[in-house]
């Protein structure tokens, strides 16, 4: 149950909810008591319903983004995943590099029967690259589907791993901010002062550039137009300086919107969202014929 409730999260909490009102009102002694397990169970399965139905339009109607281009907030992205730069992480199960990991020590007791020891989850960043750019990822807080997941019992202990690797394809959705340095170490404007001083070092070279008449001296036409060349090298030097002190990050959104980190598809990620949707529409109709039954007859007959 409690892999269960890990695995589904919210969605498994709800149909536990479910199941017991499911269970009070099929054995409630009383009218009123099948009428509040009825009603109660009818608002949880349109709460259901919803949950299951946002995180499924969320990732439905999120377009994917590319890195450099991508707007600030709530993004779908998709790449490669990669380490960040210094050691790697590496995950105590076997030692080996990962991206992310999440290891499940169970311990046999006495009536053969196993109980959790711990249940760890590794918490360090990782890199997202879609040929456009790269993201760091901060996974806390994110639901994370991986695909590579491993069995081990050695004496009285159960191991279970599941992990992400190096150059997996990952889909992530999530709040993006890009975080720049705010003050590079000139401004615009002294960068072209700094330009132009440059080249007053080398007269021969100036001339060669801008002495478009070739009288040998730079008339004031020809010195604006050096200048406004320097101011065009100025901007692009600082764009390219803005972008290289760029750090893009995607991490939990403050708003509650789903925080997602996947090795599986988008499209296999829909799957167990709309079987969600399908179960709380089919207990809500239950519901309603519940209700009409007890309208009906006072009492639920099963």
């Amino acid at each position: 149950m409690k892999a269960f409730v890990r695995r589904h999260g919210l969605q498994a909490l709800i149909f536990v909810a479910q199941v017991a009102l499911l269970s009070l009102a099929a054995h409630a002694q009383s009218g009123t008591a099948a009428w509040l397990a009825v009603l109660l169970l009818a608002v949880l399965s349109l709460a259901g319903w919803l949950q299951a139905l946002s995180v499924l339009r969320h990732i439905s109607d999120t377009p994917l983004s590319r890195i450099a281009s991508a707007a600030q907030g709530y993004v779908a992205l998709h790449g490669r995943g990669k380490t960040l730069a210094g050691l790697p992480l590496l995950s105590p199960y076997n030692g080996l590099p990962v991206l992310w990991y999440r290891l499940k020590i169970e311990e046999r007791n006495s009536d053969n029967d196993w109980h959790e020891c711990s249940d760890e989850t590794s918490d360090a960043c990782l890199l997202l690259d879609d040929g456009s750019g790269h993201c760091v990822i901060d996974p806390a807080g994110a639901e994370v589907h991986c695909t590579r997941r491993e069995h081990q019992t050695r004496d009285r202990l159960r191991y279970t791993h599941w992990c992400i690797l190096e150059h997996e394809q990952l889909f992530a959705l999530g709040d993006f901010r890009t975080r720049s340095s705010e003050h590079l170490a000139q401004t615009e404007r002294e960068a072209v002062k700094q330009i132009l001083s440059d080249w007053k070092q080398d007269p021969a070279a100036l001339r060669r550039r801008f002495d478009l008449d070739r009288n040998g001296e730079i008339s004031p036409e020809e010195w604006e137009l050096a200048r406004a060349q320097a101011q065009r090298e100025a901007r692009q030097a600082r764009i390219e300086a803005d972008q290289a002190a760029s750090l893009h990050l995607l991490a939990c959104p403050a708003d509650g919107r789903p925080f997602i980190l996947s090795a599986v598809s988008s499209g296999r990620l829909k799957l167990p969202q709309r079987a969600w949707c399908a179960l709380h529409i089919a207990l809500f109709l239950c519901c309603c014929l519940g209700c009409a039954q007890l309208l009906q007859h006072g009492t639920l007959a099963f």
